[in-house]
């Protein structure tokens, strides 16, 4: 069967096709990778004792980088501006920063199909009060704080309204959106609570969060690198290893490694659910539950 198939291979083009999905030899030089990391963002992205890039979106990266032997990985961290700018401009050709899919992004960078993990998002809310779910917010008819208009805590929203269409989460959008107005504001009462990211909550000072709490996970949010737009062949190979390494466990493992608990396994309870109220699962899937 090789030899009839390497009669039929007889154009140039379509011998570069083989070789091209062929391994990189030993005597073939990867290709540099260049990762922008925006740290301080513990435990997803951060510098440790030694200014070496740490953190759950570098863990995935350094697996990604085993699947793809055409390429090798240097990271270096950085502050968000500049990894956004150097992305786009080229300087970097990856930026890993807990990020979340939007319009903006899109267009921008090449953000591929699979994602990195999920961020955990809590309910911030006053010390005492039992509010561990949009269920328990809602019910108290509790007000919750202003969303920011760029941010990725609007579509946690919008899929509990698409999914409770008796039970809506009414916000309002903020251009000039804060977490020192945030944290103050559900303080002093003027708002109730407000969803937001965990590992940003638990980054804050205990005298900026004083008299706050987060409860445990009530939604994740899928987050993803930004590629430079013309690095398509790359983009393309790391959504393929992304999507491996979930299919083979590896970045359940990595998120129970980092954060305690499998992100992966939080967004299927939430898929799994949202089908339920909606009646969109199939026969068996309802009847299981």
């Amino acid at each position: 069967m090789k030899n009839v198939f390497f009669k039929l291979v007889t154009t140039a083009a379509a011998a570069s096709l083989v070789l091209a999905a062929l391994p990189v030899s030993a005597d073939e030089e990867a290709k540099e990778i260049k990762v922008a990391v925006a740290g301080g963002f513990y435990p997803i992205t951060y510098a440790d004792d030694n200014g070496e890039a740490q953190g759950y979106d570098v863990e995935v990266f350094k697996a990604v980088d085993e699947l793809l032997p055409q390429y090798t990985f240097t990271y270096e961290i950085t502050d968000k501006e500049t990894m956004n700018v150097g992305v786009q401009s080229g300087t970097y050709q990856v930026g890993i920063n807990s990020l979340f899919k939007n319009d903006a992004r899109t267009a921008t960078y090449y953000m591929p199909e699979n994602n990195v993990g999920y961020t955990p998002v809590g309910i911030i809310h006053r010390e005492g009060e039992e509010i561990n779910s949009f269920d328990d917010a809602l019910d108290q008819g509790l007000k919750p704080y202003l969303v920011n208009a760029s941010g990725g805590i609007r579509f946690v929203y919008d899929d509990w309204n698409a999914n409770h269409p008796d039970k809506q989460i009414e916000y309002t959008l903020n251009t000039e959106f804060s977490y020192a107005d945030l944290f103050a504001s559900i303080r002093s009462g003027d708002y109730d609570w407000s969803a937001d990211l965990i590992p940003v909550f638990n980054l804050q000072d205990k005298d900026t969060v004083a008299g706050l709490v987060i409860s445990d996970p009530v939604a994740v949010v899928p987050t993803y690198p930004i590629v430079n737009q013309s690095e398509t062949e790359l983009g393309d190979a790391i959504n393929e290893a992304l999507g491996t390494l979930k299919e083979d466990g590896t970045l359940s493992k990595l998120s129970e490694d980092v954060f305690g608990y499998n992100v992966f396994a939080l967004a299927e309870e939430d898929e799994t659910e949202a089908e339920t109220e909606t009646g969109t699962g199939t026969e068996e899937e309802t009847a299981a539950e």
